[in-house]
């Protein structure tokens, strides 16, 4: 699978949590590890409320057929189920320590003690 680099710019209540989760699940459905997604945000907050809704749509879709259809539909994977949430949810929350969910801020600092010399 080939890396692509996406930026979502829009302002406050214009949808970007639902934009980003519903393509983060698309990457998870498209094969990606969820540790080889990056999502960044400006503040902490919106970050873990950024990370909750992860977990929560895919819960969701996990048990409810009828939402598992929307959110297949949404990501443009009629043929997804109930039971490959539920394995995309086992993988999301398998990784949690290795995600990389955060503030931009954060991520640059990580970066910046990796690689101190350079």
């Amino acid at each position: 699978m080939s890396a692509r680099h996406v930026m979502i710019l829009a302002s406050t209540g214009s949808g970007k949590t639902y934009a980003l989760t519903n393509r983060f699940v698309a990457l998870l459905a498209a094969g990606a590890a969820p540790e080889r997604i990056v999502a960044l945000t400006f503040t902490r907050k919106a970050a873990g409320e950024f990370f909750d809704e992860i977990l929560h749509k895919l819960a969701r879709a996990a048990a409810e057929a009828d939402f598992a259809s929307r959110l297949a539909a949404d990501i443009g994977r009629p043929e997804l189920g109930p039971a490959d949430f539920g394995r995309f949810l086992r993988t999301v929350v398998d990784a949690m320590p290795r995600l990389r969910l955060g503030t931009l801020d954060g991520f640059f600092a990580r970066i910046a003690r990796a690689f101190p010399y350079e």
